[in-house]
């Protein structure tokens, strides 16, 4: 058996998924059944603003599945008008009959941070409603991800 982590599997080069691919190699080579979840990697673009997304879009979706989608504003977060970062939204694009994560996309401050958030969720098979339902601190800009979710459900408060 050859184990390979990397530019050379010519998946997705990026040195957060070969640090993955490397636990998962070891764990693989003393017996244990570990795999890459490559839908659940972050992709991350250090802009101003930053941009991150994990999972589908919704392009990615027709001829697979129904999805649908709801974008949040950063001009709307009281943290983003506090640290004077108001440019982008969050995106969330989920299965319209169950509300299950497919795809989390971040254009603003901070989003290569935000974006963890959205790949547990996503790990975790989370839905919309899940996260709407989570208790996040105000203000801040993870408070984004809560919003897109309530508007997804149609029962945004600040949208």
């Amino acid at each position: 058996t050859v184990f390979a982590i990397g530019d050379v599997t010519a998946r997705l080069m990026l040195a957060h998924v070969a640090s993955r691919q490397g636990i998962v190699a070891a764990e693989a080579a003393m017996g244990r059944d570990s795999r890459m979840d490559y839908r659940v990697v972050p992709a991350c673009v250090f802009t101003n603003p930053e941009i991150a997304s994990v999972g589908m879009t919704n392009a990615d979706a027709p001829g697979v599945l129904e999805v649908k989608e709801a974008t949040f504003p950063f001009v709307a977060l009281g943290k983003a008008q506090a640290i004077g970062e108001t440019r982008g939204w969050a995106k969330i694009v989920a299965g319209a009959k169950h509300g299950e994560v497919l795809g989390v996309h971040i254009v603003g401050p901070h989003a290569s941070d935000l974006i963890a958030e959205a790949a547990l969720a996503m790990s975790m098979e989370a839905t919309v409603e899940e996260i709407a339902h989570t208790i996040h601190a105000h203000p801040t800009l993870p408070e984004s991800l809560m919003e897109a979710s309530e508007s997804w459900m149609g029962q945004g408060v600040h949208t």
